[in-house]
C-alpha cells in the first residue's frame, strides 16, 4: 500500500496516502454500508411477498374410535396485489437512496482528509511565521537591552521591545497548540497514532486551487433525498390502494389418512376485497401523506442549502485569491520597510516603535498569505462537495499542488 511504502522509507505522507489510511478505519463509511446492506435485505423481503411460496402441512388428530392424519403441499402465488407492488418499489427506491448515502459518506471522508491536510499545513506555516516573529522581536529586545546599557536608547524602548516579544511568544504558543490539536484530529480521522509525528508533504507557498465549473443537482446527498422522496411517494400509493381487491392462486395436494388413505388435488382462485377496518387504512394513508410532505420540504431545504453553499464558497474563493495577492505583493515592500526603519533608527530619524511595528506588519502579511491560501483551498473543497464532485480525481488535483 502507498501508506506503508511512505512510512517504511520515512518519506513525507501525501494526501492520497493519508486518505487511503483513513478509508481502512472509517466508521462512518462502514455504518453507511451496513445501512445499505440492511435495506437490501428489506427490499428482497418485500419483493419476495410478490413471488410464489410452497409450504408443507401435516395435522394429526384422533378420538376414542379412530385416528386421522392429513398432509398437504400448499402453493400460493399472488396475481394482483397493487399495494404490495408499491411497497416493493418503495423499498427499491430506499435502497438506491442508501447507496447514494454511502457515496455521500465516502465523499465526506475525502473532504475531511483534504481539510485536515490543508489545515495542518496552514497551522505549521502560521507556527513558523510566529516563530520567526518571536526570533525577530527577541533580537530587537536584545539589541535594545545592549543599547540601553550603553546609554544609546531609553528604557521605554527596551520595555516596548520586551512587550512585543512577550506578545509574539504567546502567539507562538497558541499556534503550536493549534497544530498539536490538528495532529490529534488527524490521528482520530485515520485511526493511527503514528500520524501524531509523521512528516507530511507541504503545500507550495503560493499554490492556489484551480477554478471550478458551476454544477448543481448531482450531489449524492441531494440524489439520496430525491430517492427517499420517491420511496415515500410509493408508500403513499400503497396506503391509498390498500382497499383494492387482491387476487391470488392457491393449489394444494393432500393425503388424508382415516382408516384408508386417500389422495386429492385441488386449486382455487382467492379474491379478497377489504370492506371495513375501523379506519386503519385511512390512518395509514394520512401518515404516508404527511411523510411525503416532509420529504418534499427536506428536498426543497437541501436544494436551497446546496445552492447557498456554492455561492458562498465562490465568493470565499474570490476573496481569498484577492487577499493572497495583496499579501504577496506587500511582502517585498514590508521587508524593505523593516530594513529602512532599522537604518532610520540608527540615524535617529525613526523610533524603536517604528521598527517593531514594521516587523509586526511583515509577519502579519506573511500570516495573511498563509490564511488566504488555506481559505482558498477550503472554499474549493467545500464547493466541490456541494456539487457532489469531490471525488478521487479532485483529491488527486489537491495532491498535485504539493511540492
Amino acid at each position: 500500500m502507498v501508506w506503508v511504502a511512505f512510512c517504511a522509507h520515512g518519506q513525507a505522507l501525501d494526501v492520497l496516502a493519508l486518505h487511503q489510511r483513513a478509508e481502512q478505519a472509517a466508521p462512518t463509511v462502514r455504518l453507511a454500508a451496513a445501512a445499505r446492506d440492511e435495506q437490501a435485505a428489506r427490499w428482497l423481503a418485500a419483493r419476495a411477498q410478490l413471488g410464489p411460496s410452497l409450504n408443507a402441512q401435516w395435522t394429526q388428530g384422533g378420538g376414542s374410535s379412530n385416528t386421522t392424519g392429513q398432509g398437504a403441499l400448499v402453493f400460493n402465488q399472488a396475481l394482483l396485489d397493487v399495494a404490495a407492488w408499491h411497497q416493493s418499489s418503495a423499498q427499491a427506491q430506499r435502497l438506491q437512496a442508501l447507496g447514494l448515502q454511502l457515496d455521500a459518506s465516502a465523499q465526506a471522508l475525502r473532504q475531511r482528509s483534504a481539510q485536515l491536510f490543508v489545515q495542518l499545513h496552514a497551522a505549521r506555516a502560521l507556527s513558523a511565521v510566529q516563530q520567526q516573529l518571536q526570533s525577530a522581536f527577541a533580537q530587537e529586545a536584545q539589541r535594545m537591552a545592549i543599547r540601553h546599557r550603553e546609554g544609546l536608547a531609553a528604557a521605554v524602548d527596551w520595555r516596548q521591545s520586551q512587550s512585543f516579544l512577550t506578545l509574539a511568544t504567546s502567539q507562538a504558543r497558541g499556534t503550536a497548540q493549534q497544530e498539536r490539536a490538528l495532529r490529534q484530529a488527524l490521528v482520530a480521522h485515520a485511526g493511527d497514532a503514528t500520524l501524531l509525528d509523521a512528516p507530511l508533504r507541504p503545500l507550495q507557498a503560493q499554490g492556489l486551487p484551480p477554478a471550478w465549473q458551476d454544477s448543481r443537482g448531482d450531489a449524492p446527498q441531494l440524489l439520496a433525498t430525491q430517492r427517499e422522496r420517491e420511496a415515500r411517494a410509493n408508500e403513499q400509493s400503497a396506503a391509498e390502494r390498500a382497499h383494492w381487491p387482491n387476487l391470488s392462486l392457491q393449489a394444494q395436494a393432500q393425503r388424508l389418512q382415516q382408516g384408508a388413505q386417500r389422495n386429492t388435488n385441488d386449486w382455487q382462485l382467492q379474491l379478497r376485497i377489504p370492506l371495513w377496518d375501523s379506519g386503519v387504512r385511512r390512518a395509514a394513508a394520512q401518515t404516508a401523506t404527511a411523510r411525503l410532505q416532509a420529504a418534499d420540504a427536506e428536498l426543497d431545504a437541501l436544494q436551497r442549502e446546496l445552492a447557498r453553499e456554492q455561492g458562498t464558497q465562490t465568493e470565499r474563493l474570490q476573496a481569498a485569491r484577492e487577499q493572497h495577492a495583496a499579501a504577496v505583493n506587500g511582502l517585498q515592500a514590508a521587508a524593505q520597510t523593516v530594513a529602512a526603519m532599522r537604518i532610520g533608527q540608527e540615524q535617529g530619524s525613526r523610533s524603536t516603535g517604528d521598527v517593531l511595528q514594521a516587523i509586526q506588519l511583515d509577519g502579519q502579511l506573511r500570516a495573511l498569505a498563509v490564511q488566504a491560501q488555506l481559505d482558498a483551498w477550503l472554499a474549493w473543497i467545500d464547493a466541490l462537495v456541494a456539487q457532489g464532485r469531490f471525488d478521487n480525481q479532485a483529491l488527486q488535483q489537491l495532491n498535485t499542488a504539493l511540492e
